[in-house]
């Protein structure tokens, strides 16, 4: 009767967990509202059975969540009624601490509860909630609903099934009372578009309309359609059914599809009976029926969980939470007979504990607030949430909930009971049917056709000749023997690829070509991916010592079998099947055997690392901790996989079956195949049989029995102390005692057990300790695999550490690659600005154009100029000034002086040649050229100087001196200038000029010389004194 609540209970009760290792234990305060008349049917006992429920959820929860989380429940009952929803979560909100409320599972009480949940930004969980607007994050962002059926993916799923069966034509029979059937009715038009069926919608009320408003509904879907997808309230298709019993609609060729939208699970469930006179002709309409739900999974102990759960909502224990309740009215007329609608929201009670309080548990670890309704909603969306060992749901990132779907069938029409036959899987959109279900819709009738052979009223068969009806018969039967010709076509082509499916790990000798590889076992060889000549079949060598070759062009290792006496018999064939496709990063993939000729072996990819066990002999290389936390993540990852996988358990487990690739990750060798690896020894572990026995846990090695999954666990633990001692295990008392009585002691009872010496450094203490645990006497004190994976995953994120030793070696050349770039960055920036600098310096040494062309790696040529202007200047007793300063006042007056000569030549065209102490040498007319403007341009710089010196502040001397220039070939205070230089000026005709008469100039001879005495305005002439 639980079946299905039972079934996704257990799988949650092993799959809870805290992930997170250093999260402060936190106080977290669940509220669950809850009223009298939660369903929409009117049932209102349902609440007597929430609290056996809610102490199991609690139970698990703390067992699962409790050591980082303190978790607090108040399951509070507001026996009037939704109206009441409101008052009550109110008065728990204002008068004691709440994170969250779960509830409720009517839809008018969810709302209620969401509205008020809004406006304290408090996260609010529904079990059921498949009221439209209640699902809608823009109204309701703090609100996750655990409804498990989503419109558009039933609306997909009805479009594959007819598909599948060729049903183009369908008519929809809509209850327009439910908002969620009409919505799901206009996404179901909207498929019929796009798969380009004919979809013909009928809507009436269930409730407001007379039986006679229904039968014109059904007459007009008949005169339509033969196929039907009824969208409406479970609880409503037995009386549609009965007034279609009574319309003559409930014949072979009618089929009624009806989809489970509001996620009851009638699976095994006789849903045509109410114990009425009317149950004969309900069952009979119902063998019509095609059933649309949420697939069953299954699981092994789920006889265990149903007594367990029994219990629990029957027995008279008392819960260990806070229960409060308002209003103390009696609920009368309560049944004891728990139906799949409750079922369900139990079940959805239960799912609301795991998916709170994981989301709590990674809000926690990244310092979040569970109280932020709206962000801490999101951490639930977008996650699968994993149920036992078998079983998933996904909750996507628009807060839809995802599981998978089937179609039920009337599969024992004696009892009227439904089973799943038929299976859809949301994520791929595969639909599958039963293997062993071969009977067609309905019910073991032929496939029912969207339109009759004769029509919808017969109009196609009436009045036809006989000739006709004769071609018509003759017709259908070659159309039945082109069928079975065809049918017998592809049975055959089955049938052939049955066999090579069967026969895909045969490996023929003549396929094995001999190759020569390095003799070097070291696990820095990194030439495995060299070339290999040679080459021959190893049907024309011998095997012996050569346990390598190669397979389709690609390098192969061989397992050689020492025993002859190997069978393929059906057993061996289903061992190969069911490791057929086991792919997993960290399993060493299986690619066939050889069991004809003389030499028996496996054939297995090739590691060129070698073997874990050689690894950690080896002493050149060196492991830290993060190595050694990559090799145990590996191992945990592929133990977790295979104890997950049909095959349950490895059985094998040692250093020794763990081979290392070229990405030094480890892949778990020596699985499955218990008729080979159980019954022969491989060549190399010939005298190794006692040495193989110290990872077989004490449990096991005084028994044949099977090999267990914690047994496994006992295993790892062995591969951990030589991870940790680099030695093999039991090493130093090998030493006085043999292998044998290493394993008598082994079983003894000592405390502590007799195990392998173990000294770990201070950094792998959480390491050893959780080898000790490992490896505990006890099996059910052995942590799980899970556990362990949670302890190695977080030293490895502590340690900046989430993939394998590959990839966080690449990740570290990156950040090392991006450092290295920065640094360049820096150094060409520095170097940019040394090179500016070095190019300033050059360009007031140098003219710019002496300077562009040094810079381009140019000579520069000597040119010849016909006539330039040199000015020469100097400071007037500067030798006396000099002695009456300080030499620091003497370097203040130059570079005051000098600076203010070098701003006023800017606005001239001349070029500054040098300063030396006083003097001051500038020229006009190079490097570039300038006619006879050299002249005046050097004049009017004169004159500009000048100014600028008699404006210049007094000297800092005893009589305060003004600052005195001399310029050019001249008195004191004026400016002398060359005949030459004269002529040219008056040229210009606004300079005033005065002959000095005949002088001696030294290295020119006698000459007449002229004083530049100013300049004036343009429009007066030039005057020559």
């Amino acid at each position: 009767m639980f079946a299905t609540l039972a079934l996704q209970i257990v799988y949650a009760l092993t799959s809870m967990r805290v992930e997170a290792q250093n999260i402060t234990r936190k106080t977290v305060n669940i509220v669950v509202v809850e009223s009298t008349g939660v369903l929409d049917n009117g049932t209102t006992y349902f609440v007597r059975y929430l609290n056996p429920l809610l102490e199991l959820a609690m139970k698990d929860s703390q067992e699962k969540f409790g050591e980082f989380i303190d978790i607090r429940m108040r399951h509070v009952e507001a026996l009037s009624g939704i109206s009441q929803v409101g008052a009550v979560a109110a008065r728990e909100y204002y008068t004691g601490e709440v994170d969250v409320f779960f509830g409720t599972a009517s839809n008018e009480g969810a709302a209620i509860l969401s509205y008020m949940a809004l406006a304290w930004n408090l996260p609010v969980i529904i079990p059921r909630g498949n009221d439209e607007n209640i699902r809608n994050l823009s109204y309701f962002p703090n609100i996750v609903a655990l409804h498990p059926l989503d419109k558009v993916e039933v609306s997909r799923f009805l479009m594959t099934i007819c598909k599948k069966y060729g049903w183009k034509r369908v008519s929809l029979l809509v209850d327009s009372d439910l908002t969620v059937m009409s919505t799901t009715a206009t996404v179901v038009q909207l498929f019929c578009g796009k798969y380009e069926m004919t979809c013909l919608q009928h809507n009436w009320s269930c409730f407001r309309c007379p039986s006679t408003n229904l039968d014109v509904a059904l007459t007009e879907a008949k005169n339509n359609a033969r196929v039907y997808i009824l969208l409406m309230n479970i609880g409503d298709v037995r009386s549609l059914l009965l007034r279609a019993t009574n319309l003559g609609m409930t014949q072979p060729e009618y089929l009624y599809i009806v989809p489970d939208i509001e996620g009851f699970e009638h699976t095994g469930l006789d849903v045509w009976r109410r114990n009425d006179s009317n149950d004969d002709m309900a069952r009979e309409a119902f063998r019509r029926v095609m059933l649309v739900l949420i697939k069953t999974p299954s699981h092994d102990s789920f006889q265990q969980m149903l007594h367990r759960l029994n219990e629990l909502m029957f027995g008279n224990k008392t819960s260990s939470y806070v229960t409060a309740t308002y209003n103390d009215e009696e609920i009368e007329g309560s049944d004891t007979t728990e139906t799949s609608a409750q079922q369900y929201i139990l079940n959805g009670y239960y799912n609301c504990f795991l998916v709170y309080l994981t989301a709590v548990n990674d809000t926690l670890t990244h310092g979040g607030d569970i109280r932020d309704g709206q962000t801490f909603i999101k951490k639930i969306f977008n996650r699968t949430y994993l149920v036992g060992d078998e079983g998933e749901f996904k909750i996507t990132a628009e807060g839809n909930r995802v599981v998978d779907m089937a179609v039920a069938d009337m599969v024992d029409e004696v009892l009227g009971q439904f089973q799943e036959i038929g299976q859809y899987e949301v994520l791929t959109r595969n639909f599958t049917l039963n293997v062993n279900y071969q009977k067609g819709w309905p019910s073991g009738n032929t496939y029912v056709l969207s339109v009759p052979l004769c029509g919808y009223s017969g109009e196609l068969c009436h009045n036809e000749p006989l000739s006709l009806q004769l071609a018509m018969g003759v017709s259908f039967v070659i159309i039945l023997l082109i069928i079975a010709m065809v049918t017998a076509f592809i049975m055959r082509l089955r049938y052939l690829q049955r066999i090579k499916n069967l026969n895909w790990w045969s490996i023929q000798a003549e396929e094995l070509q001999a190759v020569k590889i390095p003799t070097s076992r070291s696990v820095f060889n990194t030439s495995s991916n060299q070339r290999f000549t040679n080459a021959s079949t190893m049907s024309e060598v011998s095997l012996t010592g050569r346990d390598h070759s190669m397979y389709k062009g690609t390098l192969v290792h061989m397992h050689l079998l020492a025993s002859n006496n190997i069978r393929v018999n059906a057993s061996l064939l289903k061992e190969f099947q069911m490791i057929r496709d086991m792919n997993h990063p960290n399993l060493l993939r299986i690619l066939g055997a050889c069991l004809e000729g003389e030499r028996k072996m496996i054939i297995v990819e090739y590691c060129p690392k070698g073997t874990l066990q050689e690894l950690l002999m080896d002493q050149s290389f060196k492991l830290d901790i993060l190595f050694c936390l990559c090799i145990l993540s590996d191992i945990v990852r592929a133990l977790i996989y295979i104890h997950k996988h049909p095959l349950r358990v490895h059985g094998r487990l040692t250093s020794e079956v763990c081979m290392i690739d070229s990405r030094f990750s480890v892949k778990v060798g020596y699985y499955g195949l218990p008729t080979i690896y159980d019954s022969v020894k491989l060549l190399s572990k010939t005298q190794r049989k006692e040495n193989d026995n110290l990872w077989i846990a004490p449990e096991l090695l005084s028994c044949t029995g099977r090999a267990t999954q914690k047994g496994d666990v006992y295993s790892l633990a062995i591969i951990i102390s030589e991870i940790l001692t680099r030695e093999e295990p039991y090493s130093n008392d090998k030493d006085h005692m043999s292998s044998q009585e290493v394993l008598n002691k082994i079983q003894e009872n000592f405390e502590p057990p007799f195990r392998p010496t173990v000294s770990a450094p201070k950094e792998m203490a959480i390491i050893e300790h959780l080898m000790r645990e490992c490896w505990s006497s006890d099996p059910e004190k052995r942590p799980s695999l899970n556990r362990v994976h949670n302890i190695i995953h977080g030293l490895m994120m502590k340690n900046n550490q989430t993939g394998s030793l590959v990839d966080n070696l690449l990740q570290r050349l990156e950040k090392y690659s991006s450092n290295l770039e920065r640094i360049v960055d820096e150094k060409v920036t520095e170097l940019k600005q040394e090179k500016q600098k070095s190019e300033e310096l050059l360009r007031q040494m140098l003219p710019a154009s002496v300077a562009d062309r040094l810079k381009a790696g140019l000579l520069v040529e000597p040119e010849f100029y016909d006539c330039v202007t040199i000015y020469f200047s100097d400071i007037v007793g500067f030798t006396d000034i000099c002695s009456m300063l300080e030499p620091v006042h003497i370097v203040k007056m130059l570079n005051d002086l000098y600076s203010c000569f070098d701003g006023i030549i800017e606005h001239f065209d001349v070029y500054k040649v040098e300063t030396i102490g006083d003097a001051y040498m500038v020229v006009s007319g190079l490097p570039a050229r300038n006619g006879n403007e050299h002249a005046r341009q050097i004049a009017r710089m004169s004159i500009a100087l000048l100014d600028a010196v008699s404006n210049f502040a007094p000297l800092d001397t005893p009589n305060k001196d003004q600052l005195k220039l001399r310029i050019g070939l001249n008195s004191e205070m004026k400016i002398h200038v060359s005949n030459s230089t004269a002529s040219i000026l008056q040229e210009f005709g606004h300079f005033v000029l005065q002959s000095r008469g005949t002088v001696e100039i030294k290295g020119k001879g006698t000459m007449e010389t002229f004083w530049l005495l100013s300049e004036k305005d343009l429009s007066s002439p030039v005057t020559l004194e």
